[in-house]
């Protein structure tokens, strides 16, 4: 007997199919033919910047011990059931499929499936390592999926690895409203958390363990433990049937995809942790984005806590020049042109002191003045006295934001950003 590893990504579009599903079909299809599988299912997460991602550029891994005589057979399953399910006729979507027969996994492949989580890789790249380690490579339509597949084989060990139990619906149900009772994901999620996580977000109100798109996936249990997954998938209402139930061993929740780096060595469609100091006052853009620039010493970047990161902009809104702190997220550039760190945390490390200038009283009748322009001096809009400009007066600010760390809710989070809820496994 040999151990076949599998990989799979890049099956599903924008829209449908999701390849979690068409590896757990293919799972159940080598468990049919009496394979016996050398470890859990792993749904891999890649590089959430890249551009080419579906949804959350997940690929799968499967991982059997196989007759030799029955290599071919097994291929050709996975082969036939990969063509059947992927999307092939929508546009971006280019399946790829890797087999690997080995008892260990080669350092070099290691490597390349953690450069595939943290930045770009090209399909010259996957091509290169699989020719080293001898790995077999199928591109069902274009060629770009054979790098995830290629990664999911190689991410065999995950350092402080996580679990989703996956519930999936039944065909009919496809594209159909999700019937899951809110109210006892809400109960569930006070049981288990915080075992499980990322079950519901109360900032927006909002359950977290159901998609929005037409995907054959009911619903995704994340969980630090295999039997507390079960245990918060049976207190759960759910009013549909369910095709399948299928537990995956993920990277997700481990800040895998994160880099330390210096500003000078930030390169796009990254994700980095950056330490350094608030440059300039944060500025709040229409739509309600934060702004702010970050400085260390090899140089200046732009920091933004977008909308949808909600009470998280206020933290942001709160920093004042001066301030330490150590940011993460992912790196994009603006209009082509400007690179910025889409923010997933901040480390408030220290805060500095900040003084404001305020124009001075009348000394006539008392009144608040109010200023007449840069170096224009004051004027009192009740008696109409004036007061030269260097007679302003200065304040310093009270800061009630706190050293510590802080995070966007779950409802903003990315799948490979750990959660700040693991503290509490840590504290006495």
């Amino acid at each position: 007997m040999v151990t076949l590893h599998i990989g799979i990504d890049d099956t599903d579009s924008k829209k449908a199919m999701c390849t979690t599903y068409v590896a757990a079909a293919i799972f159940d299809d080598l468990l049919k033919m009496g394979l016996t599988p050398m470890m859990r299912p792993q749904l891999v997460r890649l590089n959430p910047n890249c551009p080419y991602k579906t949804r959350g550029n997940a690929a799968v891994a499967l991982r059997f011990r196989v007759d030799p005589k029955k290599l071919y057979l097994v291929k050709d399953v996975v082969l036939r059931r990969v063509s059947e399910l992927a999307e092939l006729e929508c546009e971006g979507t280019e399946p790829g499929v890797v087999f690997y027969v080995s008892e260990e996994i080669p350092e070099e492949l290691r490597n390349f499936s953690m450069a595939v989580v943290r930045r770009m890789v090209s399909v010259e790249d996957a091509f290169s390592v699989a020719s080293i380690v001898g790995a077999e490579l199928h591109a069902l339509k274009g060629k770009r999926g054979v790098i995830g597949a290629l990664a999911a084989v190689g991410m065999d060990r995950i350092a402080r690895k996580t679990y989703e139990l996956i519930a999936y619906r039944v065909r009919q149900n496809w594209g159909t409203f999700r019937r899951v009772d809110d109210s006892s994901v809400i109960r569930m999620d006070m049981v288990t958390r915080p075992w499980t996580f990322d079950n519901f977000d109360y900032e927006t109100n909002e359950t977290r363990i159901t998609p929005h798109t037409p995907c054959p996936v009911l619903l995704g249990i994340r969980s630090l433990d295999p039997d507390v997954a079960f245990y918060a998938f049976s207190i759960l209402r759910i009013l549909e049937p369910i095709e399948k139930l299928l537990l995956f061993e993920t990277n997700q929740a481990t800040d895998l995809h994160i880099q330390e780096v210096k500003i000078a060595e930030i390169e796009e469609n990254t994700s980095v942790s950056v330490e350094g100091v608030v440059a300039d006052l944060p500025r709040v853009i229409p739509g309600g984005h934060v702004f702010f620039t970050l400085m260390d010493d090899t140089g200046t970047i732009q920091c933004t806590a977008f909308e949808p990161t909600k009470s998280f902009r206020n933290v942001v809104r709160s920093l004042r020049p001066g301030d330490r702190v150590r940011v993460y997220g992912g790196v994009k550039s603006k209009l082509g042109m400007h690179l910025t760190i889409n923010l997933e945390k901040i480390r408030v490390i220290s805060l500095a002191k900040f003084v404001r200038t305020s124009p001075p009283s009348c000394n006539v009748c008392g009144k608040k003045m109010e200023s007449l322009g840069q170096s224009k001096g004051y004027r009192c809009p009740r008696c109409g006295n004036r007061l030269p400009e260097g007679l302003k007066t200065f304040v310093e600010e009270h800061r009630t934001l706190t050293p510590g760390i802080y995070e966007v809710p779950p409802s903003a989070r990315r799948h490979l950003s750990k959660p700040l809820l693991f503290e509490e496994l840590t504290t006495p």
